[in-house]
């Protein structure tokens, strides 16, 4: 009579490490671009919705003031702010969101929207670059943020 084992050989283990590690080596450069990709839309929506906000701020005459968006690529942060200008601002309305150190942020460094119509005071381009990838925020004359 003969007894039979159940089991795997160490070829077949061997076999099934390899595919595994293979389909790792392949997913892991699509999953740190999907990641870089993603890490890059979040602090683009953060400015933009940091940009309307101060929009909106000003439009509905908040605190009697203007406010506005300070980017600042040197300290890795953006500043909503209620005043005409970041210089002349008052400190203790603004609202302070960090940057990674691996985003660069180029173009417009600062806009201040206008009391009631929210009339932007410079128009142009952000942009935003992390290592090869790189999304541009607009604003137009008339106030819009196109991103």
């Amino acid at each position: 009579m003969r007894i039979e084992i159940k089991g795997f050989t160490l070829v077949e283990l061997m076999l099934v490490i390899g595919i595994l590690a293979l389909l790792i080596v392949v997913s892991l450069p699509l999953a740190m671009n999907f990641y870089k990709t993603r890490q890059l839309d979040v602090y683009e929506n953060g400015i933009v919705q940091a940009l309307r906000r101060a929009q909106l701020k000003s439009m509905s005459v908040e605190a009697d003031s203007s406010f506005g968006v300070y980017i600042s690529n040197d300290s890795k942060k953006y500043v909503l702010f209620k005043g005409n200008s970041y210089n002349t601002r008052d400190n203790v309305w603004d609202e302070v969101f960090e940057l990674p150190d691996n985003l660069s942020v180029g173009g417009l460094t600062e806009v201040v929207f206008t009391k009631l119509k929210g009339i932007p005071s410079n128009t142009g381009n952000i942009f935003l670059i992390i290592d090869n990838r790189s999304e541009i925020i607009n604003i137009n004359e008339a106030g819009r943020v196109n991103y």
